[in-house]
């Protein structure tokens, strides 16, 4: 299904269906489709925000972070939530800036070279 962070327009119907995969799209009167992403109540217990995706014509005016910000609170509003991770590859700096601004920090323990773990904790 889902290789990688990779997500072809046949997949996307079925990640709309994973179990305890919240979804949530953000559109406007610029474009119907801005960004996308989703909550994932993990079988272990973690809350994770997950496939989070911007229209590369629309990068760079804030929706990211808006994006961002609004699934956060969604999942922050969930019962039980005390932790929100969210996994980023370490080259993709626009994220990570995007992911501290608004108050992620890294779990060191989890990251590995490539990939960043990151936890806001409420």
């Amino acid at each position: 299904m889902v290789k990688g962070s990779l997500l072809t327009g046949d997949e996307f119907p079925q990640v709309l269906k994973l179990p305890g995969h919240f979804s949530f799209a953000m559109s406007g009167e610029a474009s119907p489709a801005i960004g996308f992403g989703q909550i994932w109540l993990a079988p272990n217990g973690t809350t994770n925000l997950v496939r989070i995706l911007v229209d590369p014509a629309m990068r760079g005016r804030g929706f990211g972070k808006r994006l961002c910000s609004l699934l956060l609170a969604e999942a922050l509003r969930m019962p039980h939530v005390q932790q929100v991770n969210l996994r980023v590859r370490r080259d993709n700096r626009p994220a990570v800036a995007v992911y501290r601004s608004i108050g992620f920090s890294e779990l060191e323990a989890q990251s590995h070279a490539d990939v960043m773990t990151m936890a806001f904790r409420a």
